[in-house]
């Protein structure tokens, strides 16, 4: 029986045997791969759960990344270009997990560009001083 997400359940009555082995594997406290057969809800909203976080660690960069300019020093100028750098591959690599279980990066990178998803609002507050 194939379990990847990308078969339909059939009419045949596989669907529930395969919730009930998805429902047994999360009961039993064990990992649920990208591959593996769940429920499309479930696997909607944990695209939407990472590609929240990514669309964090891109936005996070942004308050840092003003600042590069402004940096009292070399030294802080080189910190910060780093820290940009990290937030950058955070967001790559959770991009990248979304994309396991089926999602487009391109889509969810046009959700965030047009407002349609949404991200960590903490990176909305402005960034006064490069103290912040």
């Amino acid at each position: 029986m194939d379990t990847t997400h990308s078969s339909p359940p059939g009419a045949d009555g596989t669907e529930p045997v395969l919730q009930q082995h998805f429902d047994a594997t999360i009961a039993r406290d064990q990992r649920i791969e990208p591959r593996d057969w769940m429920p499309e809800g479930y696997r909607k909203t944990l695209i939407r759960q990472i590609a929240q976080h990514a669309h964090s660690e891109i936005i996070g960069m942004q308050p840092e990344g003003e600042w590069i300019t402004r940096a009292p020093s070399l030294r802080r100028k080189a910190i910060l270009f780093a820290k940009v750098q990290d937030e950058a591959g955070h967001g790559l690599y959770l991009y990248s997990a979304a994309e396991t279980l089926g999602a487009d990066r391109a889509e969810l990178t046009e959700r965030l560009i047009e407002g349609r998803q949404k991200y960590s609002s903490i990176f909305n507050y402005p960034t006064l001083s490069f103290a912040d």
